[in-house]
């Protein structure tokens, strides 16, 4: 096995770019090369639709419908891993559309060239590209490309084995993302953390590859983000599988399966089964993992991934030989070698030769046994100088970062030796206008201590507003919490005296009316008496829902966890609204005033989702890290324009808002028309 990168781009055009390679010899691949996360088109266009897009390109007259026609040719190519002729397309636009003024289309453009010098591995051309296309992002403030040139560069250094230098351009995307209102970047958050995860991942730092992965799980959001919660599953249970930790790997693979089912793409649904054989091998269960690789396999072939069908030929081959299936393993190392062969995966085809050899050896055939052996040793060969190469790049970007750090100290060592030469030259003009300067001196030091003395003044001045502030904000939070408090032990105080008092009252009119009706059972057919009993009865139950909505008793005696399963269920059985609920690390109890206040802050949100969103579909997460509690709720209603809505003055709003400051928490609300609203809440709490 051997160490191999593949490239996924994250849309057709954003060029947001996550990516994984082989780890430790072991992974065959986690992901298709160009279009593993994209929708893909039909991989079996014709060539009809070239030939139209060609016209349009080609026509006398070029407008900008014939850049956007070139523009479509090099994507049709760059999914398919035909690099070549992505590159005379986009040469080929890339004039076309300076003349024409199209900036954007040019900016587009040379960034396509960049990916597509890497992919080639033309990394000079591939650099040279990205930096113009990163230029036009900055001077034209386009924050989605400049984004994506960021990770287009980590890519870049991803292939050059400069994992380091990959991780600074990515967390350069995370700032930019994190610092930016537009949704469509915030949205790329979890591919980017994705990324990061696998580079850690490269670098066998398995610790950082988890942490990194775990983030951008828990920025799940509805319902965009499947497929790249199935790549971070299974960065993560990879990251698991290698420090041995089985149990917990396999629930991040069933995790992936389970989400992958979910979608359809059959480019992940390969990495997927091929990641569960891997597994399967790993436990030592060879039929699954035999299983697993034959549905990658079958994926890849319809598809017509052919890199990645050579790759799970190559699995299954080696796989049958350890089942002793020779006939198998004959046929699908012939095919993975002459897939091999036709793109030069120098390793696939060393290892098919293996397994080729040791069949011929098994059926006695000395001579192609030889053959087959004499094959293995020259692709073997060429494998390693690729490896080879690939370190020999690794080395050479770490030594140029080694030398640009001693000619950054270098430059501060001259700076320095500057500073010493101007502090002798000023010392001795001071010694030459020694009087004037002490004059100078003296007058300096009065109007400095004047000065000190007024800063000195409006410091003091204004750290006294501010602990005015300070005293204003605690006096704000103390009636706040007292207001807080009072209502519940009012709410508390009501559902009691309802419970016990009229609830108490309403069971004995029904027991005397059920006794008057056994003493008369004539009055079972009077009407009058029918309606009173249906009546007292409804009353009473409505007295009890009332008193259960003001103090759900699950919640007083079972805990937060399962008064608000019960809370789902309920508004859930309404069919109006269904209501999911994802809970995890809630093992223990809160205490009892925290976890009232965040079932009053679930209830009160789940009101404004009944009334006002018109949703069909609701979830609440609630995720805590040691003291650290994250509270989501999203609906798929019809949202809202924050910037448009004044949401602040909203009733129930002001509710929730004054519950989350009670437990010092801070609250930030996403929403957008037509799409669906998302209310995140963070805490710091303690048992």
């Amino acid at each position: 096995m051997y160490w191999k990168k593949y490239l996924i781009t994250g849309r057709r055009d954003d060029g947001l770019n996550p990516y994984f390679r082989r780890m430790n010899g072991m992974v065959k691949y986690l992901a298709p090369l160009g279009m593993a996360l994209m929708s893909l088109s039909s991989m079996a266009q014709s060539s009809t639709y070239r030939d139209s897009l060609w016209a349009i390109a080609n026509k006398p007259q070029p407008d900008t419908n014939s850049v956007n026609a070139l523009n479509q040719l090099q994507l049709y190519f760059y999914e398919r891993g035909r690099f070549d002729s992505t590159l005379r397309y986009a040469l080929h636009a890339l004039p076309l559309a300076k003349a024409l003024g199209a900036k954007k289309s040019e900016a587009r453009i040379t960034y396509r060239l960049g990916m597509t010098y890497t992919n080639l591995q033309l990394y000079d051309s591939a650099s040279l590209y990205l930096n113009k296309a990163l230029a036009s992002a900055l001077a034209s403030q386009d924050e989605n490309l400049e984004v994506t040139c960021y990770n287009a560069f980590a890519i870049l250094n991803n292939y050059k084995s400069d994992y380091a230098t990959s991780i600074d351009f990515l967390l350069k995307a995370i700032n930019k993302i994190e610092a930016s209102n537009s949704t469509l970047l915030k949205n790329m958050l979890p591919q980017t953390y994705n990324s990061i995860s696998y580079n850690f991942c490269s670098e066998k730092q398995y610790d950082k590859a988890i942490e990194y992965g775990k983030k951008g799980l828990a920025l799940k959001r509805i319902p965009k983000d499947d497929r790249f919660r199935t790549m971070l599953h299974l960065t993560v249970f990879y990251s698991y599988l290698e420090q041995q930790q089985i149990e917990i790997s396999k629930s991040y693979l069933d995790s992936a399966i389970n989400i992958n089912n979910k979608i359809d793409n059959p480019a992940i649904a390969a990495i997927v089964s091929n990641n569960e054989g891997l597994y399967y091998q790993r436990v030592n269960n060879l039929e699954k993992a035999a299983q697993a690789y034959l549905k990658s396999y079958q994926i890849n072939k319809e598809g017509g991934y052919r890199l990645l069908q050579s790759e799970a030929a190559d699995n299954l081959s080696n796989l049958y030989w350890k089942l002793k299936r020779y006939d198998a393993a004959e046929r699908y190392a012939t095919e993975g070698n002459k897939i091999g062969k036709e793109l030069n995966l120098y390793q696939t085809v060393a290892s098919t030769y293996d397994v080729l050899k040791k069949i011929a050896s098994q059926k006695g055939d000395l001579k192609n046994a030889l053959h087959y052996a004499e094959q293995n040793k020259i692709y073997a060969d060429s494998a390693l100088n690729e490896q080879t190469r690939k370190i020999t790049l690794s080395l050479e970007s770490k030594y140029q970062n080694e030398k640009k750090e001693q000619a950054i100290a270098s430059l501060s060592a001259a700076n320095a030796q500057n500073e010493l030469e101007v502090v002798k030259r000023n010392r001795l003009l001071a010694v030459g206008g020694i009087g004037m300067s002490a004059a100078l001196i003296i007058l300096g030091l009065f109007y400095r201590n004047s000065r000190q003395r007024n800063v000195l003044a409006e410091k003091e001045k204004g750290f006294q507003q501010e602990q005015i502030k300070f005293l204003e904000r605690q006096q704000q939070v103390v009636s706040l919490q007292s207001m807080v408090n009072g209502q519940e032990a009012e709410r508390t105080r009501i559902a009691k005296d309802l419970h016990d008092g009229l609830g108490g009252l309403f069971s004995t009119v029904k027991m005397y009316f059920s006794t008057l009706q056994h003493e008369s059972p004539q009055l079972k057919e009077n009407e009058l008496f029918k309606k009173s009993y249906t009546l007292v009865d409804t009353a009473s139950e409505e007295v009890r829902r009332i008193a259960h909505n003001m103090m759900p008793e699950v919640l007083m005696k079972l805990g937060l966890t399962n008064a608000l399963k019960d809370l789902c269920d309920h508004v859930s059985a309404g069919k109006l609204l269904q209501v999911s609920l994802e809970v995890h690390g809630m093992n223990k109890r809160l205490n009892a005033t925290t976890e009232i206040m965040l079932f009053r802050i679930v209830q009160e949100l789940l009101n404004n989702i009944i009334k006002h969103a018109h949703a069909s579909q609701a979830i609440i997460q609630f995720v805590r890290e040691n003291e650290r509690l994250s509270v989501i709720v999203e609906d798929n209603g019809r949202g809202f324009g924050v910037e448009e809505a004044d949401i602040t003055h909203h009733a129930g709003i002001e509710t929730v808002q004054s519950r989350v400051t009670y437990l010092n928490g801070k609250m930030n609300i996403d929403s957008q028309k037509n799409v669906g609203t998302t209310v995140m809440m963070d805490f710091l709490i303690s048992e």
